[in-house]
């Protein structure tokens, strides 16, 4: 198995179906790649959805009992078995042509850096996570130009190889909005394998991200509860805005 694209989601069916539809799109012919998506508990119709892909080639889906937070992360990446895994979120409605060949083309020509994000597209609802300008740093290698710096999880790739070196103290990190996923692996290749991280520029994903498009497709509620829970009080009062 050569990719593992991996996919959590918890009640947004509406950005899932997107998110899936576009993704086997990008990724093409399934030769030697999965795609696993990981239910946490949600109450939405997302079943439905998720019920479209199940015995479909390429995809599993595993449905868990309850939300367990983003620590569901640490099952579904060692469920993954592939060579290279990609940490997919579920707003990314929309990615690049040919998605395994980028990220494929991408690790092999920056082999020092353990994390690469592809970049977003930005309009006036979202920068789609992704900090300004002024973060990064542009390091160029055979044409293919990486924006050293913060790399979110929107749409990531890192190996297996690196991951398996950092699991046990990934898996001991307890994981949430203020200590996520991408932050705590981008953490751990920098500090155990003095990996880099960064953004491959000029590939782009569009990541939903930001309260203009949770109003749009109805997550408002949910996204404030989420931020929440996690103490997250300027995210709080920016999504309360839109109600």
């Amino acid at each position: 198995m050569k990719f593992s694209f991996v996919v959590l989601t918890w009640n947004r069916k509406a950005f899932l179906e997107k998110c899936l539809a576009s993704l086997a799109e990008s990724i093409g012919t399934f030769d030697e790649t999965e795609v696993i998506v990981m239910d946490n508990g949600s109450t939405d119709g997302t079943a439905a959805v998720l019920a479209a892909y199940e015995g479909r080639k390429g995809f599993r889906v595993i449905r868990l009992d309850r939300n367990y937070g983003l620590n569901s992360y640490k099952k579904l990446f060692n469920k993954a078995k592939g060579k290279y895994i990609v940490v997919v979120d579920d707003d990314v409605l929309t990615f690049p042509k040919n998605l395994k060949a980028v990220f494929e083309s991408y690790m092999n020509a920056f082999p020092d850096y353990g994390f690469l994000a592809l970049d977003v597209i930005q309009n006036e609802y979202t920068n789609g996570a992704k900090p300004t300008a002024d973060f990064y740093v542009e390091t160029e290698r055979a044409g293919k130009i990486v924006q050293t710096g913060p790399a979110g999880g929107w749409c990531a790739c890192f190996r297996k190889w690196d991951y398996r070196k950092v699991m046990i103290p990934f898996n001991l990190k307890q994981l949430n909005m203020k200590s996520s996923e991408d932050g705590q692996l981008v953490g751990l290749f920098a500090k155990w394998l003095k990996l880099k991280s960064g953004i491959i520029k000029g590939h782009y994903c569009f990541h939903a991200s930001g309260p203009h498009y949770s109003s749009e497709y109805g997550y408002l509620d949910r996204d404030i509860e989420k931020y929440k829970d996690a103490g997250l009080d300027w995210f709080v009062e920016k999504y309360e805005e839109y109600k």
